[in-house]
């Protein structure tokens, strides 16, 4: 198969001669990209235009482009040239998902975002989901109940579940966009808080509110039920390095 050829309809702008070069080459190129003016699959120009164009080293080019694929921005595919990516939200969320899972710091200002959005969600799903939506929740609850002290991998896969369903439950898809890549930055800190029985049971406790308040339509109690669960969460990341003990060494 012949490598896809650059679009002739495509202008690189020179970068102007400062500090930061690779910075500002990858600026130009997300720029780009956010306009739409390259889109996904669309193939780069060759390193050696790019740097004539831009007036910048091809070393620069190179780092710049080097960047982006490390952030699955862009594509470099042997022998064919570099390509923008898919640019779907779980691919560009990965590297932030790898940093979160080193950083705790960087976890507990992540909690501090969820603490402000997702009592609101909560409010939403209590107001909008189905019986069917409901019925989902208690099979998750029953399942963790038998989950929390013997199987800490299934609890950890049923706690996403639960969060997932009660998004989708508000039936906004902004707000559903939005938490597709909160909720899988989110995962990492599971990490932490899924580590002991301890923190499982009162998880499972926290989980158990919420789907009462849900169950009534209580609005207001599915939103404070959902913000007592993630103060939960933040005193658990505040408490590392002992809530990351020795069963994640």
């Amino acid at each position: 198969m012949t490598p896809a050829t650059p679009s002739s309809a495509v202008t690189y702008e020179p970068i102007a001669r400062r500090e930061g070069l690779p910075d500002r080459v990858k600026a130009q190129l997300l720029d780009m990209i956010s306009s739409g003016e390259l889109g996904p699959g669309d193939r780069l120009a060759p390193e050696r235009e790019l740097a004539s164009e831009m007036g910048v080293s091809r070393n620069v080019v190179r780092e710049a482009i080097r960047s982006l694929v490390d952030s699955n921005v862009l594509e470099a595919r042997q022998g064919a040239g570099v390509f923008v990516g898919s640019l779907r939200m779980e691919s560009l969320v990965e590297p932030l998902g790898i940093v979160l899972s080193l950083e705790s710091a960087t976890l507990r200002t992540l909690s501090q975002a969820r603490l402000a959005i997702e009592p609101g969600v909560a409010a939403l799903a209590a107001e909008h989901g189905s019986d069917e939506d409901l019925r989902a929740l208690e099979q998750l609850m029953e399942e963790g109940a038998r989950a929390c002290s013997e199987d800490s991998q299934r609890f950890l896969e049923i706690d996403v579940e639960l969060h997932e369903r009660i998004v989708r439950m508000t039936d906004n898809p902004f707000l559903m966009r939005i938490m597709e890549g909160v909720g899988h930055l989110a995962r990492s800190s599971r990490r932490f808080t899924n580590v002991f029985p301890r923190m499982r049971e009162d998880a499972h406790a926290d989980h158990e509110r919420i789907v009462a308040a849900l169950r009534a339509r209580d609005q207001e109690g599915a939103r404070e039920a959902m913000r007592d669960h993630l103060a939960h969460v933040l005193r658990t990341l505040a408490q590392e390095p002992e809530a990351g003990g020795s069963e994640n060494q």
